[in-house]
């Protein structure tokens, strides 16, 4: 009997999830037991570290309850990664922006009180934390944000869970994407990527095998004063987003951890990072990537059918 695609619509991180499978009709309890797994595992990675939740682990991280404490393996593994990140971005991916969020209102024209920002900038730099790879001892004042990676550390999970299922899927957690094989047969998965002015348009069709893809931009949230753009993508040393960089971009990548950091660290890097042009930096990554930037010109090494 052929497999059948099965999908799955639920709400987790902040937005809208699916998850797409081919399964066995034959099997009806045993599909709907795995959708609930997986379901359950974004479940719990969302409830350890949403900054929103007061028991969560980051909230007690954040109040110091944990300094000092061996943590667990999975939270060094998230914690050492960023400290990779951190060095690869030259300093711009930075887990202690959040708390710009104080001064940021995305719900109106305004750009942020400069005395106020200012009070701001000095509680924030990964550095000042005490991370030794097992221990981290907070400062007071400052606070580590997990939102640029934990949905899509979500998404290398349930693929992981998918592989070792031997189910052939796709995971979507609000357009954090990855692929555990392909489909019957060996045809990729069809992901649009969507305009960055243009919301209901596509800007292209990629064929995704196995693997993850992620993209950021400054449509996501965002405020136009004067003219210019600033998007929720606040950079450390100025606690402002760049305005002079891309629009959006998109990255495949063997994960969707590692294709969304690298998406989010082009964003912040404006037209400049670690001495070069943030082109050549991406090219240098090798990895596919499809890239817009503010006059809408496309450009990278994805080739797509529009």
């Amino acid at each position: 009997m052929p497999q059948v695609l099965v999908k799955r619509r639920f709400k987790a991180m902040g937005g809208p999830c699916e998850v797409s499978l081919w399964l066995d009709p034959g099997r009806p309890v045993a599909s709907e037991a795995l959708f609930a797994r997986l379901q359950a595992e974004v479940g719990r990675l969302e409830a350890k570290y949403s900054r929103f939740q007061a028991t969560s682990l980051l909230s007690r991280l954040n109040r110091g309850e944990l300094n000092n404490q061996a943590l667990d393996a999975e939270t060094c593994g998230l914690l050492n990664y960023i400290d990779q990140c951190f060095d690869l971005s030259g300093q711009l991916f930075d887990p202690t922006v959040g708390i710009l969020r104080q001064v940021w209102d995305y719900g109106r024209a305004q750009l942020p009180d400069p005395v106020a920002l200012g009070r701001l900038l000095p509680s924030i730099g990964w550095l000042k934390l005490g991370w030794n790879g097992h221990h981290l001892q907070m400062v007071p004042g400052m606070a580590l944000d997990f939102g640029g990676l934990v949905k899509e550390f979500a998404v290398d999970r349930l693929v992981v869970m998918l592989k070792q299922e031997g189910v052939s899927g796709l995971v979507n957690l609000a357009g954090d994407i990855g692929t555990s094989g392909l489909q019957p047969n060996d045809r990729p998965w069809q992901v649009a990527v969507r305009h960055p002015r243009q919301s209901e348009t596509a800007l292209a069709t990629l064929d995704l095998a196995v693997g993850g893809l992620a993209g950021s931009g400054d449509y996501e949230r965002f405020i136009t004063v004067e003219g210019k753009r600033y998007s929720h993508l606040l950079r450390p040393d100025t606690g402002f987003p760049p305005v002079d960089g891309l629009a959006a971009i998109t990255v495949l990548a063997d994960s969707c951890l590692m294709a969304g950091s690298v998406a989010t660290i082009a964003m912040l890097a404006g037209q400049t990072l670690a001495g070069q042009a943030v082109q050549a930096w991406l090219d240098e990554m090798n990895l596919p990537y499809l890239a817009v930037d503010q006059t809408l010109n496309v450009f990278g090494s994805i080739k797509v059918k529009v």
